[in-house]
């Protein structure tokens, strides 16, 4: 048996309505045409839905059945279209979200919860998880929105400027290159370098500044936290290289230096990727990290 949401939606109004008359009215068809789809119906499951009585008509056991679904399953469409209306109004209430370096996890919170003050009905879901393949998660479909500093020719996926960013090297006001100005590539021969335990091919610094070169210093050491990292530096026992924004808020209570490098290297732009353009709720929320880097991650 095929029972459709047309014919679930039949019995439904019937009931409700009380007779085939006023059904009829309510879904715009003629009593004739009413009746005919109520027969056929009957002649498809052949099972009575309804039985007449004194022209009253009174739902049989496999009616109440069908009836019990119906309003199941029209309240579940009422649902679905409630929300598709609202997606396409701009009034979406989750929006799932990642960013592929995990770095920025520090300053999201913060800007997530302001963004709620403003609009309490929107819900930010944080994919950690999707960090590693942000790109393969949106074209999949699990994740709508992801924060990324490098741009795919996929055509599916749309990349909206966000902010760019400052990549340098903090090192102890003990270290040999506390005192200059500018750092070369060169300069990090003999440094030890911490980074993030992450994998390499995910790690900016290794790809984009290092160009995959570790020969540019003396070892490569790895930490899993910030604070770690920072920890570790601050006592002279390597240098890192991380977004300027990350490690200024450590500036004032930590034997730090941050140095930036020359030539333009370690400047990044960043983007929101989506499988559309975003929509005026993202898009909101996009204005709410630009406010928030703009007003507070960027400053020293």
């Amino acid at each position: 048996m095929n029972v459709s949401l047309r014919n679930l939606k039949l019995v439904n109004v019937i009931v409700k309505e009380g007779s085939v008359t006023k059904a009829a009215d309510k879904l715009f068809l003629s009593q004739p045409a009413l009746s005919h789809q109520l027969k056929k119906l009957e002649e498809e499951l052949g099972l009575k839905v309804f039985n007449r009585l004194n022209k009253k008509l009174i739902l049989t056991e496999v009616g109440q059945v069908l009836f019990a679904n119906s309003e199941k399953m029209l309240a579940s469409m009422n649902q679905l279209n409630s929300e598709l209306d609202a997606i396409k109004m701009g009034k979406k209430k989750n929006i799932r979200l990642t960013t592929e370096c995990y770095t920025c996890y520090h300053w999201l919170p913060n800007v997530v919860r302001e963004f709620r003050q403003e609009h309490p009905k929107i819900n930010i879901k944080i994919d950690i998880e999707a960090t590693k393949e942000p790109l393969e998660y949106l074209i999949e479909g699990k994740i709508d929105l992801a924060i990324v500093s490098t741009k795919s020719s996929h055509p599916s996926i749309h990349f909206e400027p966000l902010v760019t960013d400052e990549m340098v090297v903090i090192l102890s006001k003990d270290n040999e290159l506390s005192t200059q100005k500018t750092i070369n590539l060169t300069d990090l021969i003999n440094q030890d370098l911490i980074l993030y335990d992450i994998p390499e091919e995910k790690n900016y610094v290794l790809t984009s500044i290092l160009h995959n070169n570790v020969g540019f210093v003396r070892t490569i050491q790895k930490a899993q936290l910030t604070e770690a990292i920072i920890e570790l530096v601050s006592a002279n026992l390597g240098i890192s290289v991380m977004a300027k924004w990350s490690v200024v808020p450590f500036l004032n209570h930590k034997n730090l230096e941050i140095i930036p490098f020359d030539l333009n290297v370690g400047k990044r732009d960043w983007y929101i990727a989506s499988l559309n353009k975003i929509s005026n709720i993202e898009n909101s929320f996009v204005d709410a990290v630009k406010k928030h880097f703009n007003e507070s991650l960027l400053k020293e």
